[in-house]
């Protein structure tokens, strides 16, 4: 039997590459094309890799790759170490290049391109090495999305309850029912992102009794956000929106027949031993300015 891995022989950055591309991906076959290697090079290294730890780093599937708890501590330490060296980077390079490195971000569309983006926007030009990414991931999958390190931030409606993931509460968004001012609304018909989009049917469950009783509806599909509130403008439907995205120039109003509901967001992240001033200066800024975004919209009309 081989010795237990004791520290005193350097894990191969190759391998630590490898596996780091298979755990974002969730597939050999995308990691592979990332990293410009054929399949069987690829498996070698994770194989290797394994075979130095001595111990299962991934399960492999019909559906792709999916982290072990051991995996996940290895993801760790890789996300740990990129911020490192990015920060090193950062200190030896000229004043302008301060910071460098890619920033990923998924979460709601509610708040990530109207608030996020803006407030992020001045930081990112004067860090031009700086790169962001925003990955259209909703609900459960912003959490998968961070454990398998394929974003660094997720901004959503639930508590991750996983172990790992740090959740900071940043508000409330209110939810209302929104219909058009210029023509008359089908209101029978509630307008949503698509099939999948259960806003709707939670809002209107949460309703007292006396609007539930007898209601019957149906829904009509607007693809996004910007498409919802175009078709309460044109009369197609009614819709359950955040009171914070509805803009004053909007040809929409409340109907106050309905109780406001309140769903809280949160900012969530992977749990590292050490965060990098980058992940650190992006964390604030998106903290603040969400938490400022919400207490401000709060109640408003």
């Amino acid at each position: 039997m081989r010795p237990a891995y004791t520290g005193a022989v350097p894990l191969s950055q190759d391998q630590l590459q490898a596996f780091a591309a298979v755990a974002r991906a969730g597939s050999f076959t995308r990691a592979a094309k990332t990293l410009h290697l054929s399949q069987p090079a690829l498996s070698r290294r994770i194989t290797g890799l394994e075979e130095e730890l001595e111990t299962q780093l991934l399960v492999r599937g019909r559906t792709g790759a999916s982290l072990t708890e051991a995996g996940r501590r290895l993801l760790d330490f890789v996300e740990a170490q990129r911020a490192l060296e990015e920060e090193l980077v950062g200190d030896l390079a000229p004043s302008p290049l301060a910071y460098r490195g890619a920033v990923r971000i998924a979460g709601l569309s509610s708040l990530v391109p109207p608030v996020v983006l803006p407030a992020l926007a001045p930081f990112l030009r004067a860090h031009p090495a700086v790169q962001i990414e925003i990955h259209r991931e909703v609900d459960r999958r912003v959490i998968e999305a961070l454990r398998s390190g394929r974003v660094d931030f997720g901004i959503s409606q639930s508590p991750s309850d996983a172990p790992g993931i740090v959740d900071v509460r940043l508000g409330v968004e209110e939810f209302v029912i929104i219909e058009s001012r210029v023509h008359d609304a089908r209101r029978d018909v509630f307008l949503d992102v698509g099939p999948s989009d259960n806003t709707t049917e939670l809002f209107l469950a949460s309703q007292p009794a006396r609007r539930r009783s007898g209601a019957r509806w149906t829904r009509s599909f607007m693809h996004d956000e910007p498409g919802i509130l175009l078709g309460v403008e044109l009369g197609l439907g009614r819709a359950v929106k955040p009171r914070h995205t509805i803009p004053r120039t909007a040809r929409v109003r409340v109907d106050p027949s309905f109780v406001p509901v309140g769903k809280p967001v949160f900012l969530q992240y992977r749990r590292q031993r050490y965060y990098g001033r980058l992940h650190q200066a992006v964390g604030g800024l998106i903290e603040t300015a969400v938490r400022e975004h919400l207490r401000a919209h709060r109640g408003k009309s």
